[in-house]
């Protein structure tokens, strides 16, 4: 798994040695007061309304969650594409605001609710570029649904983006993903209700792709934990789990739920997703970040069946994603070390000549 063209962009932007600023993030009179001499339709902080109206939010149940987003992105742009939809989903899953209780979910949902497309792509392109320093392995798998925020959408792609990201918002997305706590935030798979309710049935059923019920998952993960030796809380020994259909890693949310039940930490384990399907494994790869899963967690893309174990596969792209972002950061550093060196001296020139 060859570093993506979009992280390695993306991560290069960052070059500025700044942490990005997800565009929910900026308040409007900084923005405004920013925006001088800014011609860009599309940037993140000088295009933004600060007229951010009231915007209902009603938390839906998964299905529910699902067939809303699908029925905005079908019905504004009618597209077949599916990583659009996805993308907007797991980029304000992603979003790095969190709250005990998701209590700005309200106040955000209103804020991102309000901008005009061209400006919400550039935002989840931050969200992305944010991401991604911090996990390189997983936003690398991720990629294939957050490409889609470097083109040049057309308007009917952009209809589909404000409409979706209206319709997550209205479902609840900040308040499920909001929460400070991973315990809440692993309360529901979004991404998986998300991919199949965008997914026909026929495409469905062509890729043999049926996600476990969350009540069946839950059910076999309290079976599997109870009856596993070393896992009488955190004084119990490390363990690798493995799923080698993991989807959207439905059954590892199932887990890791059971085990912050009983006062054990998630991190110390070591957990590999396999996933034949693209999309469902950059969902996986999101969802191991939204639910916290650890350090040792990765999302490996292939067929187990031609395959078999990818682990050691997964761990060394880890491995290789975490040298190249750091070789970036370096990158990064001595560009702006360079940068301010040239500033001294040319403000020591300007004070000798005057």
């Amino acid at each position: 798994m060859a570093p993506s063209d979009i992280s390695t962009r993306l991560a290069a932007a960052l070059a500025s040695a700044r942490q990005p600023t997800p565009v929910a993030l900026v308040p409007a009179a900084s923005a405004q007061s920013d925006a001088a001499g800014c011609g860009d339709p599309g940037c993140a902080r000088h295009a933004g309304t600060a007229d951010c109206p009231p915007f209902p939010i009603s938390r839906r149940r998964g299905s529910g969650f699902g067939d809303s987003v699908a029925d905005a992105w079908y019905r504004s742009c009618g597209s077949s594409r599916m990583d659009v939809p996805a993308g907007v989903v797991a980029a304000l899953a992603l979003w790095p605001i969190k709250s005990p209780g998701a209590l700005h979910a309200g106040q955000l949902s209103n804020y991102i609710a309000a901008q005009p497309p061209r400006v919400l792509v550039k935002g989840y392109a931050e969200v992305y570029a944010a991401t991604w320093m911090l996990r390189p392995d997983l936003m690398d798998v991720a990629a294939p649904i957050f490409r889609w925020t470097e083109e040049d959408l057309d308007e009917q792609a952009l209809r589909g983006v404000a409409a979706v990201t209206r319709a997550a918002l209205r479902a609840g997305v900040l308040q499920y993903t909001g929460d400070k706590d991973p315990y809440y935030r692993s309360d529901i798979d979004l991404m998986s209700w998300t991919i199949t309710s965008l997914r026909h049935h026929s495409s469905r059923c062509g890729l043999g792709e049926h996600h476990t019920p969350p009540e069946v998952a839950d059910l076999m993960a309290r079976l599997v934990y109870d009856g596993s030796p070393g896992t009488d809380g955190d004084g119990g020994r490390e363990q690798a789990f493995g799923e080698p259909a993991a989807g959207t890693g439905g059954m590892f949310r199932s887990m890791v739920q059971a085990m912050r039940e009983r006062s054990e930490n998630p991190h110390k384990h070591k957990w590999v997703m396999q996933e034949l399907d693209s999309i469902a494994a950059a969902g996986a790869a999101v969802n191991t970040i939204v639910w916290d899963l650890g350090p040792k967690a990765v999302v490996a893309v292939g067929d187990t069946l031609a395959e078999g174990d990818l682990s050691s596969k997964a761990f060394a792209h880890q491995r290789t994603m975490q040298a190249h972002r750091d070789r970036l950061r370096e990158t990064a550093a001595f560009a702006k070390a360079t940068a301010d060196a040239f500033d001294m001296v040319e403000a020591l020139v300007s004070a000798r000549a005057a």
